[in-house]
């Protein structure tokens, strides 16, 4: 369960270096940098902690004695992410690791070395958080682990049209980002599911407000699915919409408009903002 709480970034992550150096060797520097400095935002911060130490731990195993330096690094992305990287100079990943290595029970570790578990639950609970976590090498050596969490400042500044937290479903990567950026610009926050498997774990999330899906998604379970899941859950608190490219006369479609709005592909800012902002008479006749 999440239990978002005010916090401010730098403090934060002060008190989260004096753990860390604890259990770093003196020959590991250890550099933590936000910059520029975001607005309070709201963070599970047991949740950041747990993932940050944890790949701060990694990154230690990985210089495996050396001398080398970890470096923690925090932004905001264009008002949409927190980003977290985690960099060492050690050897980087495997072109394996890079494939496997937030699989759970996978390590480089040796039978000794350690469970496998550490990046898998990273990964569960940053993707529990509605976030992302991306593997890479760095130019020149070592290896670097990016978080993305959703950026929600507290207070008023949280969203600017006062438009709540949508999670947004969609499985082809360039569609979903750019219906999260027209989202944004109604003063939406965003959470991003690619599958109605995904999206399922996301709907408890304190303050979600609505659900936007595409019909078509990859699994056992389409969108209609999932809306209606979250429909049986939470009754009348979401609201929940739907968006396709099929056409008008595609029996899945017209099943699905029987009993959700249906937004058609392609469709611009105007569209979307008149399909989640119906006017209020024609809210209250439905």
């Amino acid at each position: 369960e999440l239990r978002p709480q005010a916090t401010r970034l730098p403090e934060f992550l002060a008190d989260l270096r004096v753990m860390a150096r604890t259990a770093l060797p003196e020959d590991v520097a250890l550099v933590m940098d936000v910059a520029p400095e975001p607005p309070p935002l709201m963070l599970d911060q047991g949740l950041v902690q747990d993932c940050v130490l944890n790949l701060i731990l990694n990154a230690r195993d990985a210089l495996a004695g050396r001398v080398g330096r970890i470096e923690l690094r925090a932004h905001a992305l264009a008002q949409t992410w927190l980003e977290l990287t985690v960099s060492d100079t050690g050897p980087g990943f495997t072109a394996q690791a890079l494939e496997r290595a937030l699989d759970p029970f996978y390590t480089t570790k040796g039978a000794d070395g350690g469970s496998g578990l550490g990046l898998a639950m990273v990964y569960d609970q940053v993707t529990l958080s509605g976030g992302t976590v991306r593997l890479a090498n760095r130019t020149g050596g070592g290896a670097v682990v990016t978080l993305r969490l959703p950026f929600k400042p507290v207070g008023p500044l949280a969203s600017p049209g006062a438009g709540g937290l949508v999670l947004l479903v969609e499985d082809t990567d360039p569609i979903r980002e750019a219906v999260r950026l027209m989202l944004c610009d109604m003063g939406h926050s965003v959470i991003e599911a690619a599958s109605a498997d995904e999206a399922l774990a996301l709907l408890e999330l304190p303050d979600l407000t609505h659900v936007l899906s595409d019909i078509n998604l990859p699994g056992p379970l389409s969108g209609l699915d999932l809306l209606r899941a979250a429909a049986a859950r939470s009754g009348t608190r979401l609201a929940l919409y739907l968006m396709t490219a099929l056409p008008a006369g595609d029996p899945l479609r017209r099943a699905a408009s029987l009993e959700f709005p249906v937004l058609a592909k392609p469709f611009d800012a105007t569209a979307l903002h008149a399909a989640l902002h119906p006017p209020q008479s024609k809210r209250a006749s439905a």
